[in-house]
């Protein structure tokens, strides 16, 4: 695996975990701190559940979807290692968040939320969510645009 996806695993877990610290010591539950007005504000959440609050509770099961998870994205980081760097930095950046939010779910039991983003008040664009969750979306992007550009050449092909 290349140095920079290592890198980017291992900073993209700190920063998440040094965040929710800092929320969780800093930021009380309930607590707003706008940053841009109507847009974007600091607010701490303890979500029991998944994006959107989806599956509210079922905590083991959460756990060990991240699990299973990290698992695939560790043996696919690793049996792609040779491909291009887009894919690669996907996959660390869906590793990264994905190993961040597990560690909240095993060790604390929810996932400390803080980062509050609304969009025009449309209801999918209007969500508390945390760095691992940015990292997540983000290799997703990467990926997605990594398939687009090479889907006429067999996108990962062995």
């Amino acid at each position: 695996m290349p140095w920079y996806c290592l890198a980017i695993i291992i900073f993209g877990i700190l920063i998440d975990q040094l965040t929710k610290y800092w929320a969780v010591t800093f930021l009380p539950l309930g607590q707003v701190d706008v940053i841009i007005p109507g847009f974007i504000e600091l607010q701490r959440l303890n979500n029991h559940g998944a994006a959107y609050n989806i599956l509210t509770g079922k905590i083991t099961l959460l756990f060990l979807i991240s699990v299973i998870a990290v698992i695939i994205l560790g043996y696919l980081l690793y049996h792609y290692r040779w491909h291009q760097p887009l894919l690669l930095i996907g996959l660390s950046c869906l590793l990264a968040g994905s190993v961040g939010n597990a560690l909240d779910r095993g060790i604390r039991g929810y996932v400390v939320d803080m980062i509050y983003i609304n969009v025009w008040n449309i209801p999918l664009l209007n969500f508390v969510c945390n760095l691992a969750d940015i990292f997540i979306s983000l290799g997703v992007i990467l990926i997605l645009i990594y398939l687009l550009h090479n889907n006429d050449k067999g996108a990962v092909a062995h």
